[in-house]
């Protein structure tokens, strides 16, 4: 009978327990209130992306770059807004001039923009859109879109670690992110040679591919003597037409086109 009383007892104050534990949960309405760029690591780092319309047909005129984010404290329990907000960074020296809201990307404040900038109730992450615009001063010139994450009505940035974010845009090649990263493989950049490398592929290579292509010894050997041999038939066609080597540029002979030996 003792057993049974001890275990009665025993049973009761671990239910009270489980219940004060309960209580000290945050309320369903205090959950889900901060949102940031998705990242894995816990110090500063801004979300980067690179864009350049120069892959896509003559006739598209926008292009869509998405964010991944995620809530932080807990799941939202309604539709809530997102707010971005651009910005300039005083404290560096841009490498690029800043995008131009209207010119170069469709402002956040967009009824168009923002209603997609939302993350509905129940979810814990989502894509969010940032629409570019193919602007004419895109072929000339690169552009940097520089913007962060700010209170709405519903949701705020989670910290000043994960909530800022950038778009280099373009309409013209230019250098890959992880080009001298895997310098022994390409070579020095040129826009000539970039160009020379996707007609003679039909690849992009952008980014993505390059780390897709450095990955594999394979594939890394087969296209290094791919543009060796097409490179050098190329320049035999232009020497019996009586021009020089493919350069970067034609007047200068210090700037041929040239790829590793093997």
């Amino acid at each position: 009978m003792k057993t049974i009383v001890k275990y009665t007892t025993l049973t009761l104050c671990c239910a009270l327990a489980i219940a004060g534990c309960k209580k000290s949960e945050p309320a369903a309405s205090e959950a889900g209130k901060y949102i940031e760029f998705y990242n894995t690591y816990d110090s500063k780092e801004i979300t980067t992306k690179t864009s350049t319309f120069y892959y896509l047909d003559a006739n598209k005129t926008t292009d869509t770059v998405w964010f991944r984010m995620k809530t932080v404290g807990g799941i939202p329990i309604k539709s809530s807004a997102i707010k971005f907000m651009a910005f300039k960074d005083p404290s560096t020296a841009p490498l690029y001039p800043d995008a131009v809201a209207g010119v170069h990307y469709v402002p956040f404040d967009d009824p168009s923009i923002a209603k997609l900038m939302k993350i509905e109730a129940g979810q814990y992450e989502v894509n969010i859109p940032v629409v570019l615009k193919r602007d004419p001063s895109l072929k000339t010139a690169t552009y940097q879109l520089k913007f962060k994450i700010v209170p709405s009505d519903d949701l705020s940035p989670s910290s000043t670690y994960h909530n800022e974010a950038s778009i280099t845009i373009s309409d013209a090649l230019s250098q890959p992110s992880n080009w001298y990263a895997t310098g022994f493989f390409l070579g020095n950049y040129q826009t000539v040679k970039h160009a020379f490398m996707i007609d003679h592929s039909g690849e992009r290579w952008d980014a993505a591919f390059i780390t897709t292509v450095t990955a594999d010894a394979n594939l890394s050997t087969y296209y290094k003597y791919k543009f060796i041999k097409e490179l050098k038939e190329l320049n035999e066609q232009r020497a019996a037409q009586g021009l020089p080597p493919l350069r970067q540029n034609p007047a200068d002979p210090t700037t041929v086109v040239s790829f590793p030996a093997l």
